[in-house]
């Protein structure tokens, strides 16, 4: 189970490109509630790693699980390999659909069996996300960067996710975190 709040964080703990890819999750009380970890299927396949090294990483397979604080599996996030930016979200009960609408446009909708969940339209180069269920705000999402007193610690420290809302369910927080998540590797994760 997610520990309930309204206002997550989400980090990047890898710092390396070869690595696999590790965040970490917390609460407004800046208490780690979760965490995301790439399987180690996809981090140490040998063709994802020849796609990275010719800097084609959007093309690569994703298997990256959503942990709980007491490392619980919470949701399973599945990119296959290819061209698409779309990924499927599995949970204990349901099958979830991200699907990015182009690089540009920055908009993504959130679907379960045909029936979109909410949409997310993005502004000022990827840094700023506004999160809708028909007309009403549900979320926002925001990238900022992890202040820090040298540049070596800046350029090391990554940026840091900002998901602000108002009462969501566990269901809606999970493709809230999976959503921050994808962004950060669509858009900012080269």
């Amino acid at each position: 189970m997610l520990h309930h709040s309204t206002y997550y964080t989400l980090k990047t703990d890898t710092i390396l490109t070869h690595q696999s890819t590790q965040y970490s999750i917390s609460d407004s009380e800046d208490q780690r509630v979760a965490a995301f970890e790439e399987d180690s299927s996809t981090s140490s396949h040998w063709l994802n790693h020849a796609l990275k090294l010719f800097n084609l990483k959007q093309m690569t397979s994703l298997h990256i699980k959503l942990l709980s604080d007491r490392q619980e599996v919470l949701a399973h996030i599945y990119r296959k390999k290819g061209i698409s930016s779309d990924v499927s979200i599995q949970t204990a009960d349901s099958i979830y659909h991200l699907r990015f609408k182009g690089s540009v446009s920055q908009k993504i909708t959130a679907e379960s069996d045909g029936e979109t969940l909410f949409e997310v339209n993005g502004k000022n180069m990827a840094s700023d996300f506004e999160v809708k269920t028909g007309e009403r705000r549900i979320a926002t999402i925001q990238k900022r960067s992890i202040p820090a007193p040298t540049t070596k610690e800046a350029w090391l420290s990554g940026d840091l996710y900002h998901i602000r809302g108002h009462e969501w369910t566990e269901e809606q927080a999970i493709l809230l975190l999976c959503t921050a998540l994808m962004i950060d590797l669509t858009y900012h994760h080269k």
